[in-house]
């Protein structure tokens, strides 16, 4: 990965508390010092609830072009429950109310809901989220006392597993995809057991092919604002090498691998980079989990490509990624008529 040059993706294990555009910023800053630059485009590819833990994606220079595609990745969380208590938004942020007098369900009965929550389903997300309702996001309508009528939509589930249960509290793990609410997700699987349910915890595990246990500690990546840095200060963060993030970075080819990949030759990967359209036939994709299409099987698949819920747009299904001889990525290929033409094209490594 060239010093000038970065392009990839960070996996950074985000703490609790944390926003993801906070993870963004202390990478930003960390980047720059061991770059040495003032400039540099860094962002996530997906949020992650700041009263949640885990796996947050950001990526770095030319790879911010690339998060529609990421975005079709499939994401496992472990979610924490309390059952028969219940709070406005579906978490611990707001007060609970408990009610003893709704039955707590056997673990049979947890186990049987959980397996018939597959495929495509209509979700309705909690009023305290960030999802936009008439121009504002629902969590500032809801905490200036408004009354929000949350719009449904559908999420796709890959798998929803019950891993522990010890009265009244449930651990499930879950395969999703973009835009699924696991609070919701939790209030409708003790619904469904007649009862109710708070959120107590939440773990991104996975996103795509990148795991929880190759993320980078926060604090590898946690960097103060520039202006409370003396100069010995950027200087020791510039040459430690030990903890470099830019040694972290995911190149952004394998990231892409659900997608048909067309391998060019030398003389294609000019033709493409100079906008020009190819013929070659792509090997099919399949190395990592993503979401199926709507109306496709209701089930995780290894074949691509597949988009999750709305990003990237309807037509991106039949991308393709195209390779350097090296397996450096060259663009994004869109298929017009019998031939591949660059979408997207990426600058060569430095």
């Amino acid at each position: 990965m060239s010093r000038s040059a970065p392009f990839g993706f960070l996996a950074c294990n985000k703490p609790r508390g944390m926003t993801s555009r906070e993870v963004v910023n202390h990478v930003q800053r960390r980047l720059q010092l061991e770059l040495g630059v003032r400039r540099l485009k860094v962002g996530h590819t997906g949020t992650l609830d700041p009263l949640a833990d885990g796996i947050v994606v950001v990526a770095v220079g030319p790879a911010t072009r690339l998060t529609p595609w990421m975005l079709q990745h499939a994401k496992r969380y472990r979610g924490r429950f309390q059952l028969g208590v219940c709070s406005v938004s579906g978490d611990l942020e707001q007060p609970v109310t408990a009610r003893p007098e709704l039955p707590m369900p056997t673990v049979s009965q947890l186990t049987s809901v959980s397996e018939s929550l597959r495929g495509w389903v209509e979700q309705i997300p909690p009023a305290h989220s960030a999802v936009w309702v008439n121009g504002q996001r629902a969590y500032d309508r809801t905490r200036r006392g408004e009354s929000v009528e949350m719009p449904t939509r559908q999420v796709w589930l890959g798998d929803v597993r019950v891993i522990d249960f010890q009265p009244p509290d449930l651990e499930v793990d879950v395969l999703c995809g973009s835009g699924t609410y696991l609070r919701s997700l939790g209030i409708d699987l003790a619904a469904r057991c007649g009862t109710v349910a708070v959120m107590t915890a939440l773990t991104r595990t996975n996103v795509g092919p990148l795991t929880l246990k190759e993320a980078v500690p926060a604090e590898r990546f946690q960097t103060p604002p520039m202006h409370q840095l003396d100069e010995r200060q950027r200087e020791e963060i510039a040459s430690a090498t030990e903890t470099r993030l830019l040694d972290q970075l995911h190149p952004p080819a394998p990231m892409l691998g659900h997608l048909p990949q067309l391998k060019l030759s030398e003389e294609d990967v000019v033709r493409v980079r100079n906008g020009l359209c190819v013929t070659d036939d792509p090997i099919p994709g399949g190395t990592t989990w993503c979401v199926p299409g709507k109306g496709s099987e209701e089930k995780p698949t290894r074949a691509g490509p597949r988009r999750a819920d709305s990003e990237p747009p309807e037509e991106s299904r039949g991308d393709a990624v195209a390779v350097d001889p090296r397996g450096g990525l060259v663009a994004v290929m869109r298929r017009k008529r019998s031939m591949w033409c660059p979408y997207r094209v990426f600058p060569a490594a430095i």
